[in-house]
């Protein structure tokens, strides 16, 4: 088992992390997400990605546990996956034309001690869309296990209009912060890693 545990499942955060060349494992975590917490968006995602890192630290002692949370902010409320269709087109119209936050934290455990937690925010605008290529969009359930029921990278369904900030935080996985963190804890030399893209 190598020494660091990316603890997800999601296939668009481990076709990005992989790209790293960190030789990094990937298992999933055992925690469930809450997003019902009294706490600021910074506070709230890194104390999702910490429980999910804690979720499995047990099993794998002295390994450095990576984890990672994406939320949604929509006036000051957090707004997570859609649940089933009918949630993801009251999301989906909800954030539609408008603007929200996106927030993503990247957190490092290793024998249960936190090594590394930091954020990022991007402020993303969306396009106008009708009703009827909203619900062709959720027929197609790409809404699923995605944070305010959209990709970014999605161009069939061309939802953001805009962005300022972090591109790869929208998708999920800032690997700026990832490259911060293994700097700040001196792990091992950085090979790979991609840039914060800003306002396109």
């Amino acid at each position: 088992m190598n020494d660091f545990i990316f603890a997800s499942s999601s296939p668009r955060r481990i076709e990005i992390v992989k790209k790293l060349d960190l030789n990094i494992s990937f298992v999933h975590h055992e925690y469930e997400e809450n997003n019902n917490l009294s706490k600021s968006p910074d506070e709230l995602v890194i104390y999702n990605a910490t429980q999910k890192a804690k979720s499995i630290s047990s099993k794998y002692k002295d390994k450095y546990i990576f984890a990672s949370d994406t939320l949604v902010f929509f006036q000051n409320k957090a707004v997570g996956k859609p649940k089933n269709k009918k949630d993801a087109l009251k999301i989906l119209t909800k954030l539609n034309d408008n603007f929200h936050l996106v927030v993503t934290s990247i957190v490092c455990l290793r024998s249960h001690n936190t090594l590394f937690s930091k954020t990022k925010t991007s402020l993303v605008q969306t396009n106008n869309m009708s009703t009827d290529k909203i619900n062709k969009y959720i027929d197609t359930r790409y809404f699923r296990d995605k944070a305010g029921g959209y990709g970014i990278q999605n161009k069939d369904f061309d939802f953001v209009k805009g962005f300022f900030g972090c591109y790869e935080n929208i998708l999920g996985i800032p690997t700026c912060l990832i490259k911060e963190c293994i700097a700040e804890i001196n792990l091992e030399k950085i090979y790979n890693f991609s840039s914060c893209r800003r306002m396109r």
